[in-house]
């Protein structure tokens, strides 16, 4: 059953996994996202489009204006050796990093 969120919640919850498992994926970290909300993931052609507005850069419009998107502000892009790209924290994305077990 898909849990109701607190207003930063996902925020904190990315920066706390991505702290967890640096270079994480976004469909990592969107598969994780997901299971900790109670949103059944099922594949990720099915899955496209959920939560990855926590990853694009630039502004993002619509009716839930987002002038200030967390990528790029709390985390970044990088690409990994290989090629493939992974996820770091900036040092504002660190202040967002919940440290209590789980």
């Amino acid at each position: 059953m898909r849990k109701k969120v607190a207003h930063g919640e996902n925020i904190s919850f990315i920066a706390t996994y991505i702290f967890r498992n640096p270079g994480a994926s976004s469909s990592d970290i969107r598969k994780a996202l997901c299971e900790n909300n109670g949103v059944d993931w099922t594949n990720p052609t099915e899955m496209r489009g959920q939560y990855t507005t926590y990853f694009c850069k630039g502004w993002i419009g619509g009716r839930h204006r987002w002038p200030r998107n967390p990528c790029g502000r709390y985390w970044r892009r990088m690409v990994k050796p290989g090629g493939k790209t992974g996820y770091t924290l900036t040092l504002e994305g660190l202040e967002k990093v919940l440290l209590e077990n789980k």
